[in-house]
C-alpha cells in the first residue's frame, strides 16, 4: 500500500473520529452507543492508543527540538564579487 494512501485513511479516520467526539460527550457515547460498538471499541482501543502515543511522542520528541542552521558548507552564501 503506497504512502499517500496510508496518510489519507490515518487522516480520514482521525476526521471520522472528531466528529464523534463533536457530538457525544463520553459520558453520552457509553449512555447512547450500541453494547457492540462499545464492546469493539473496549477491545481495540488499548492498541490504537497505544500506537498513537508512541506517535505523539516521537513527534514531540523531534519538533521539541530548535531549528539549526544548515552545516553544509555549499548551502553557504558568500555575497557577490565585484
Amino acid at each position: 500500500m503506497a504512502d499517500d494512501e496510508l496518510a489519507g485513511r490515518l487522516l480520514e479516520a482521525l476526521a471520522a473520529l472528531d466528529d464523534v467526539c463533536g457530538e457525544l460527550t463520553a459520558d453520552e457515547a457509553v449512555a447512547e452507543l450500541d453494547e457492540g460498538t462499545l464492546q469493539v471499541f473496549w477491545r481495540d482501543w488499548p492498541n490504537i492508543s497505544a500506537w498513537a502515543g508512541s506517535v505523539w511522542r516521537r513527534l514531540d520528541k523531534d519538533l521539541a527540538q530548535p531549528a539549526r542552521p544548515a552545516q553544509d558548507s555549499d548551502l553557504d552564501e558568500v555575497g557577490g564579487s565585484g
